[in-house]
């Protein structure tokens, strides 16, 4: 898990990146924390975040137009904004953060709020079971661009490989609740944040080419247009 802090004060990003230190450290998450005192430094960088604390009021950009940036890289982004301006709320909220903190920040209250983070992600994490032997792993929903049956096999297909697994194609349904999941096909679930080209007939996801049956297609194209509209959330 990549985690930014963002703040132009110096003394407030020390304070903050203390006290999500000592909390990552507490409850065992194995996570990149990246201090930055600059917006500009995190724009240049090519991290995909999941988790970001930003200050509303800097120089350079400010937290809102840096966190509509981040929300185009990931759109799961969980925000925390902090800062001492609270006219900026409003704009916050537009963009579904996840808490708006004061400074100085309450740490009971940031606490709470990064156990409500960790619950969330938690819930965007799925179990994988390989064909072979009892190895398994974990990974991140977001990470799947598609699920294939063919015959008696399920194969998970990644942004970092392919698995075959021992879950049945119904499990996978079960599992993959998420709204950027679509059943286009009897034989394939697609992530259509991964899809890179759409026709009527068919997608290409991380550049495999799915068709959409004939029964999904005039659904599958108002569902694609809501998607491309940010009306699936």
């Amino acid at each position: 898990m990549n985690i930014l802090l963002c703040d132009d004060n110096k003394t407030a990003l020390a304070e903050l990146s203390k006290a999500v230190n000592k909390y990552m450290e507490e409850h065992l998450v194995n996570c990149n924390i990246l201090e930055s005192e600059t917006s500009s430094s995190v724009i240049e960088s090519d991290v995909i975040f999941d988790l970001a604390f930003l200050d509303i009021q800097m120089d350079e950009i400010n937290g809102i137009k840096l966190a509509e940036i981040l929300k185009k890289r990931n759109k799961n982004i969980i925000i925390f904004f902090v800062t001492n301006y609270s006219e900026f709320q409003d704009d916050a909220m537009d963009l579904r953060a996840f808490r708006f903190f004061n400074k100085p920040f309450d740490i009971k209250r940031l606490y709470s709020g990064l156990d409500k983070a960790m619950e969330f992600l938690n819930t965007m994490l799925v179990d994988i079971f390989l064909k072979q032997g009892s190895e398994h792993t974990k990974i991140s929903v977001n990470d799947i661009c598609y699920v294939k049956r063919e015959n008696r096999k399920t194969t998970i297909a990644t942004v970092n490989g392919n698995y075959v697994v021992k879950d049945s194609w119904d499990e996978w349904v079960k599992k993959l609740t998420q709204p950027y999941f679509y059943i286009v096909h009897n034989s394939f679930i697609i992530n259509v944040h991964h899809v890179t080209k759409y026709d009527y007939s068919e997608v290409y996801v991380n550049g495999d080419r799915i068709s959409v049956a004939t029964r999904k297609q005039a659904d599958f194209r108002k569902y694609w247009f809501n998607y491309l509209k940010g009306d699936l959330y």
